[in-house]
């Protein structure tokens, strides 16, 4: 666990105790996303691009080169007094900046090797800064020197080596490949010996791994490492970080190509944490207000390039304001949790649910046909309601108001105006069930929104 102690308007860590009084907002993802780098097994270490101030370190790296929060990345990684030559910060920073940058070094003060993956990442302070995951390939060098200098370990260093491996002809057929790639893909050697690579590859990157594969035979220069998917055995994907290097004969003619894979699953597991986290909403674990405009924006340019509408609906929770007043915030977050659940039960998949503020939830529904389809879908969600509160066992009772319009990709608008024409229509309805409910014109109570 780490604490972070204000100082001059950014927060840095200070120990491994959780002490801050007063964290920031986003607290909670921040404080998921420093579990996530705690429980990797790599070297990960977060620098600020502009001072070059080590804000974090995971615990492998700390039993590495200690504590070293607050130094200069270049004095404690690399020894020197100014930034290094090879520092990352203009690959990923900046108008020409990549998302990710992949490289590996020697590094000079313990003299191992690093396949380093760098990636800019927002700090808990809002700063752009630089995320890096160092992983120790000092083995796979060893190796690679090893069979370079004894034919006669060859076969022992080859099947037992820490990066999968395997050899090609210039058909892209396996001509060799060791255990530890049989044992990560889950075949024998007799199921891929004299199979195409290709055919292990997820059918989606197979075109593409194919015209690497060719330029890489004609001797174009192209990076040296890349990202792959493998599938298993089982189905299940590998991800993995592949260089293939060209194999040549005695006049120096290429004919085929070796490759080393490291297998990279976690990272792509700690990615999508860090999407999730970002993106969905903690207690109802449905998305959260920048998921759903992160995905409607996108519906709302496939609705303008297909000509096909959509509808959204706009859901305020009744009452909820009463329940938190007379059971406390508890048994209010209980009701979300249960809205939230009926409307997964109600809605597909392919339809997406938000809860974009307290009490407010929005769907937005794809492929409904008309407004009797789109009616059909919200009396089923009333049903479920009235099943739910019908329940002898229930908490809770669940009343929603609902409104809904409909988007026209031949007459667009954002999504913050189709979230207000929604919200409008919601109120009116709010509005006609105190009017029932009170048998006269009344008006709604300060703060039963």
């Amino acid at each position: 666990m780490v604490s972070y102690g204000k100082t001059s308007g950014t927060y840095k860590n200070t120990d491994d105790s959780l002490m801050n009084p007063s964290p920031p907002p986003d607290w909670k993802d921040y404080r998921q996303l420093i579990s996530i780098f705690n429980s990797l097994d790599e070297l990960i270490y977060v620098v600020d691009p502009e001072t070059y101030e080590v804000l974090y370190v995971n615990p492998v790296l700390k039993r590495n080169f200690g504590n070293v929060v607050g130094q200069k990345c270049y004095q404690v990684f690399q020894n020197l007094k100014q930034p290094c030559p090879f520092c990352t910060n203009k690959y990923i920073f900046g108008p020409k900046a990549k998302p990710v940058y992949i490289w590996e070094f020697q590094n000079k003060i313990n003299k191992r090797w690093y396949h380093c993956i760098d990636r800019p990442i927002k700090w808990i302070d809002g700063r752009n800064v630089r995320f890096e995951l160092a992983i120790d390939i000092t083995d796979k060098k060893l190796i690679e020197e090893a069979l370079r200098r004894s034919e006669q370990r060859y076969k022992d260093l080859w099947d037992n080596a820490p990066v999968a491996y395997h050899i090609l002809d210039r058909r892209g057929i396996i001509k060799d490949v060791n255990r530890t790639e049989l044992k990560l893909l889950g075949y024998s050697r007799k199921e891929m010996i004299g199979k195409s690579v290709f055919n292990f590859i997820l059918p989606a990157q197979r075109r593409e791994a194919r015209e690497r594969f060719l330029l890489k035979l004609k001797g174009k220069k192209i990076e040296k490492f890349h990202n792959r998917v493998y599938l298993r055995k089982d189905g299940t994907p590998l991800y993995v970080s592949i260089n293939t290097v060209p194999e040549k004969n005695e006049k120096g003619q290429i004919i085929g190509m070796r490759a080393g894979m490291i297998d990279i699953s976690e990272l792509k597991r700690l990615e999508q944490a860090l999407k999730e986290a970002s993106l969905k909403d903690e207690l109802t674990e449905i998305y959260n207000r920048r998921g759903f405009f992160a995905l409607a924006e996108q519906e709302i340019r496939r609705s303008q390039r297909e000509k096909r509408p959509f509808h959204l609906l706009f859901l305020d929770v009744d009452g909820l304001k009463a329940i938190n007043d007379a059971r406390g915030h508890l048994a209010g977050d209980e009701v979300l949790k249960k809205v939230a659940e009926l409307l997964k039960r109600t809605f597909r998949k392919s339809d997406i649910i938000a809860r974009i503020g307290g009490d407010e939830f929005v769907v937005l529904v794809s492929e409904v046909k008309g407004r009797k389809g789109l009616q059909a879908v919200i009396d089923r969600l009333r049903e479920k309601i009235q099943a739910h509160n019908q329940e002898k066992r229930r908490k809770y009772e669940v009343s929603i108001s609902v409104g809904a319009v409909r988007y026209d990709g031949d007459k667009p608008v954002d999504i913050d105006e189709l979230l207000s024409r929604a919200d409008s229509k919601m109120y009116q309805e709010k509005i006609r069930k105190y009017r029932l409910r009170e048998n006269q014109v009344v008006s709604i109570p300060s703060g039963s929104r």
